[in-house]
């Protein structure tokens, strides 16, 4: 193995093609040079989690796989339960979309004769993948085996899902608050289904779920809390487990590990459970998960799948600790302080601009390291997706000699809402520590606005 192995042991997305990049327009081993405002897409190795994947590539040299496996995620749990407050177990998964298929598998042990129906929220900004795979579909067309599937397939003949979903925003990108009627459908669909509810805290936007609804409902459903983006804190993620939620994480966006690699969290009270582990039971995930993604607290359901020391799973959950342990150093204050300032700053340089940009409603509902906005013809209508998209190629495909010394910019993709689309920027951990010891220095913000600014004139201006 070696440092390639970490655009390795995943679905096409993360690998490289012909041209050296991936399908974000980026390759994850070169970081210098790139300037990064877009880790709710895609995120490289930086100096620092380079150097941690190295020191994790020496070790494998010389320790079994499985006990530096088990080592990662002693350390993963620490670092998101210091307290041991909280009781859960670990799963992983090549990606965030990939730990969508957990709660299945688990229904399907559990609740073995109950078919399923499946509660989502914000569906346009969530990852197309965890869509797909939320409906027990393939979301990808080569898995961590390097094996070949068709993309949109079910699973399974014996996997059928039935599913209500809940639009984020409305038709002018107001946030919707679908409480009531989410409370609604469980306690009707509960009845003779098990109901897996699925909430997110960070979407593509930023937005946070309405959490106070999971006391309300009955027992008879699974909470699953999507907080992929790790834009919140521990104190929260230990919250929810406590209320019996299983909550996704990625390493991938916030804490800027390369794409992609997931850990689902799943409280003891759900995976103590999981006992009548039957080939049945499992047989549709065979071709997604293997031993390495299986807590080894469930040694009889992780014998079921097969073997597979997936090194770029642990590599990039490897960079992305390193940012985490690198973070924590600074305490939770400064970190937050470092964002509402570089927030400000950058909402500020777009509403002087506002000839050509124009926020989307409800910030103040988001988390404030993301900001999303639309981009404006110059009649004052807004930009297409296509045409959206078009501007993002532009700023991220290309190499550039305009801004300082960086060659490279990332930003976040565009979003979908009604028939429209917004753009991002986002910050990470990465960025956030660059920001502390430049004493808030925002030349490069200031810079990417005008640029943005520059590409959008070029297009569709002249």
């Amino acid at each position: 193995m070696d440092i390639n192995d970490i655009v390795k042991g995943g679905d096409e997305r993360i690998s490289l093609k012909e041209n050296g990049l991936n399908k974000y327009h980026g390759n994850p081993l070169i970081y210098q040079s790139v300037f990064n405002r877009g880790s709710c897409t895609m995120s490289n190795l930086n100096v620092d989690s380079k150097r941690a994947v190295d020191n994790m590539l020496v070790k494998l040299k010389h320790k079994d796989y499985n006990k530096l496996l088990a080592e990662q995620q002693k350390t993963l749990k620490k670092l998101i339960d210091k307290n041991t407050s909280s009781d859960f177990d670990i799963f992983y998964g090549p990606s965030g979309s990939d730990l969508c298929y957990y709660p299945i598998m688990f229904s399907r042990i559990i609740k073995t004769n109950k078919p399923i129906f499946s509660v989502v929220t914000c569906p346009e900004e969530l990852g197309t993948g965890s869509n797909t795979a939320i409906k027990g579909e393939y979301f990808f067309g080569t898995n961590q085996f390097e094996e070949n599937v068709k993309k949109g397939d079910q699973i399974h003949p014996d996997v059928n899902i039935s599913q209500k979903a809940f639009a984020a925003r409305d038709e002018e990108g107001n946030i919707l608050n679908h409480k009531s009627d989410i409370l609604d459908i469980i306690d009707q669909k509960s009845k003779d289904h098990q109901v897996i509810a699925n909430l997110v805290i960070g979407s593509k936007s930023g937005i946070v779920d309405n959490i106070a609804m999971i006391p309300r409902a009955n027992d008879n459903v699974f909470w699953v809390i999507d907080v992929c983006q790790m834009r919140t804190t521990a104190k929260l993620i230990n919250s929810l487990i406590r209320l019996n939620c299983m909550v996704m994480l990625t390493g991938s966006k916030f804490y800027q590990s390369p794409p992609f690699c997931g850990a689902l969290l799943v409280p003891k009270t759900i995976s103590s459970k999981l006992t009548n582990i039957t080939d049945e039971a499992v047989a549709p995930f065979l071709d997604i998960f293997s031993t390495s993604d299986i807590s080894s607290d469930h040694p009889i359901l992780r014998s079921k799948f097969r073997e597979n020391e997936n090194y770029g799973t642990l590599l990039r959950w490897e960079a992305a600790i390193s940012e985490m342990k690198l973070l924590s150093f600074y305490g939770e204050d400064m970190v937050t302080m470092a964002i509402d300032r570089w927030n400000a700053f950058v909402i500020s340089q777009l509403q002087i601009n506002s000839k050509y940009f124009e926020l989307m409603p409800d910030q103040q509902f988001t988390n404030r390291s993301i900001i999303s906005f639309n981009v404006k013809h110059p009649d004052g209508s807004l930009l297409t997706d296509e045409e959206l998209r078009k501007l993002y190629l532009k700023i991220c495909a290309e190499q550039r000699d305009d801004f300082y010394d960086f060659k490279k910019i990332i930003i976040g993709q565009p979003v979908k809402y009604d028939n429209k689309s917004f753009i991002r920027l986002a910050l990470g951990s990465f960025n956030v520590r660059m920001l502390i010891a430049s004493e808030f220095d925002f030349k490069f913000d200031r810079k990417l606005v005008k640029i943005i600014a520059k590409e959008l004139e070029a297009l569709f201006w002249t």
